[in-house]
């Protein structure tokens, strides 16, 4: 079963949003985690239910395994047992992950998911905002060079944008911070 939260704030359209621990046991077996064993990190909502995150070995979870409810993304990373109290922290690597798997989301849910991951990776620098269009930011993972990626602004207003972004990173498990705003760029010509 998904890690249990260890805390839980508004969030965004009233709905709580809980920061969630890395599992150690796998949400379909039951076993238990091996340290540097490859694990799959998955997060989703059931209807009326806040964000959750399940985590099961690659191998389940190549098998078919998945949570009930709709996927929002997931990523893949090898699992490290925590030494210190609170949520795991994703390193860029991970992050970039989930950020590739929402390439191709649709659902008005992943979409704003992966653009508040994409102001997120801009914070951490893993992302760089070349610009921005009506409706698009434009961005490079950072050392790339070609044609930005083009990421699809939700529409919502710049509070909500920076609550979610603070929730993202809760959820997550990154350290807060008060200074999150989405970013400004220089408009690219359509």
């Amino acid at each position: 079963m998904p890690g249990a939260p260890v805390h839980s704030r508004m969030g965004l359209l009233g709905q709580s949003y809980p920061a969630i621990r890395a599992g150690t046991h796998c949400a379909a077996t039951g076993r238990e985690f091996l340290p540097g064993e490859r694990v799959v990190a998955a997060l989703y909502v059931r209807a009326g239910a806040p964000i959750a995150r399940a985590d099961y070995a690659a191998d389940a979870w190549d098998a078919g395994a998945r949570p009930e409810g709709d996927l929002v993304g997931f990523w893949r990373h090898a699992y490290t047992p925590e030494a210190r109290a609170g949520p795991a922290m994703l390193g860029d690597d991970e992050l970039m992950d989930l950020f590739e798997e929402l390439a191709g989301a649709s659902e008005p849910r992943q979409v704003a998911f992966r653009y508040f991951l994409t102001l997120l990776l801009i914070r951490r620098r893993a992302l760089r905002l070349m610009g921005t269009r009506p409706g698009l930011l434009l961005v490079l993972p950072r050392g790339g060079t070609g044609e930005p990626l083009e990421i699809t602004d939700p529409g919502l207003d710049d509070g909500v944008v920076a609550d979610a972004i603070d929730q993202l990173g809760r959820v997550l498990g990154a350290p807060p911070d008060a200074a999150a705003q989405p970013p400004t760029g220089g408009t690219v010509p359509a």
